[in-house]
């Protein structure tokens, strides 16, 4: 269900809380509110749940639950605030059957189904051995499993989750953080939550909204909203911001004194601090200042790398062949960029809109910048003259970003088809191509690259089948080939 946001505003005496804040959040998505403390988080949650006053409007597919009775609102949004009412001495299945209260009529006791699913939700949180213990004897992070479970055998398709990992160990923070992930894979259940752990929160959420003195400050994937001046800002915090394997890590950027040593098979040379601070090193001494050579004491102030050879070229990259396996090759140069924190693009021609093919997915939630053009052009179209108009537009979108100059690389999924169909013309491609910005790096697959493109190419990559299982009626299969 789609959830929309419109011009919240939430004031109180004097003091406002919230002030024009809007959102639209769609089925299955995943959005996790963060913001410095004060920032509005847990108010705006307060608000999408139904128990705050304020002015705008929540709608969920349309219906603003302003309207709506709070037993027909918890059918459709189940919240788990920071700190939920505890009933004194309620065991915790009895405490967890609470949350299929709104699926029975108001006399009804629970039937058997009901505490099944709720036995099953113990099981899966780890609770089956506190099933009979009293909710008010648990500890903080027992606790607020309970309280999820409770909130999750509501089984509404709106999960609100306000710090849902505060209390919880390490073990338990990423079993309960893959189980909603898991819930929400069918489309069936949308997740709102907040969370101050920033490197989780971009982890696990497919867009970040950023909360600042209660107004919007930032809104989108995780590797835009989570930048060292974003944190600066808003956080008044020094942090190191990286790229590991696909996920956003924030650190802080400060250095403490320490006897920690290094065993010697140890890599120095994959640390981003390429030297740890001596013994007397003061706590305030930033990571940059910490990045000593082997012979000087001196910190350094340019990569040594580059003082040798200087920047790389910027590399023309083209896929091209009769079998399996361009595009594949294309997304591993952009998991490659994007681990070196890199700005990449991707323009998709054909393999888009209906063909839903898994790597948009993984890029999108990498941060890439993501241009689906039309739903696949082909041969046998019932409007050509439609699909060539759609082709010209996705080729502008190419251009643009190139010739723009935010992306290290840009990759065109299929463009030779363009070309070679007559859909665009192929001149302003290799003119744009070789006149880009010099850092901007450019990978092109597609089938029968005209011999211009291999000109104007660095490198040209040849895929040739050797055997495939379509030749054996095999189909394609989902996850593997879309």
């Amino acid at each position: 269900m789609t959830v929309t946001v419109r011009n919240i505003g939430v004031a109180i005496k004097d003091v406002t809380l919230l002030n024009d804040v809007s959102l639209q959040v769609s089925p299955g998505e995943w959005v996790s509110i963060i913001g410095p403390n004060g920032a509005g988080k847990s108010t705006l949650l307060r608000v999408l749940a139904g128990v705050l006053d304020h002015a705008g409007s929540v709608e969920i597919n349309g219906i603003d639950i302003g309207g709506l009775s709070p037993r027909e609102r918890s059918k459709l949004v189940s919240w788990v605030p920071q700190s939920p009412t505890i009933p004194q001495g309620v065991s915790v299945l009895d405490y967890v059957l609470l949350g299929r209260t709104p699926h029975l009529h108001p006399l009804a006791a629970p039937k058997q189904s009901d505490v099944g699913i709720a036995e099953q939700m113990l099981e899966t949180l780890d609770l089956v051995d506190f099933a009979g213990r009293r909710v008010d004897t648990l500890s903080g992070g027992e606790l607020q499993r309970v309280a999820i479970g409770r909130a999750l055998v509501q089984e509404a398709p709106i999960v609100l989750l306000d710090e849902p990992t505060s209390a919880l160990d390490l073990g338990h923070q990423q079993d309960v953080l893959m189980l909603l992930d898991e819930l929400r894979k069918d489309g069936d259940r949308t997740i709102i939550s907040t969370m101050h752990d920033l490197t989780l929160a971009g982890h696990f959420a497919d867009r970040l909204l950023l909360l600042s003195q209660g107004e919007v400050a930032a809104v989108g994937p995780a590797a835009n909203v989570l930048t060292e001046a974003h944190v600066a800002e808003h956080y008044g915090a020094k942090v190191l911001i990286r790229n590991v394997q696909g996920t956003v890590v924030v650190s802080p950027r400060i250095a403490t004194p320490s006897s920690f040593e290094l065993p010697e098979h140890f890599n120095q040379s994959d640390l981003d601090i390429e030297a740890s601070a001596p013994s007397n090193t003061p706590s305030t001494i930033s990571t940059e200042e910490l990045v000593m050579s082997e012979n000087s004491t001196e910190p350094l102030t340019e990569n040594p790398a580059q003082d040798k050879s200087g920047r790389a070229k910027s590399l023309v990259l083209v896929n091209t062949g009769d079998g399996k396996g361009k595009s594949s090759a294309a997304f591993g140069v952009m998991v490659r960029g994007v681990a070196r924190d890199w700005n990449v693009a991707v323009v998709q021609f054909v393999k888009s809109g209906k063909w839903n093919v898994g790597e948009e997915k993984v890029g999108r939630q990498l941060g890439v910048n993501w241009f689906n053009e039309g739903d696949g052009f082909t041969w046998n179209s019932e409007d050509l003259e439609n699909d060539k108009a759609i082709a010209q537009k996705g080729w502008d979108t190419a251009r643009d970003l190139i010739m723009a100059g935010d992306h290290e690389l840009v990759i065109l999924d299929e463009l030779t088809y363009l070309i070679n169909w007559g859909w665009i013309e192929a001149d302003p491609v290799y003119e744009t191509i070789t006149n880009r910005p010099e850092h901007v790096n450019i990978v092109v697959t597609g089938r029968d690259a005209p011999a211009e493109l291999i000109d104007v190419a660095d490198t040209v990559s040849e895929v040739v089948k050797v055997k495939h299982a379509f030749d054996v009626g095999i189909l394609a299969k989902k996850g593997i080939d879309y």
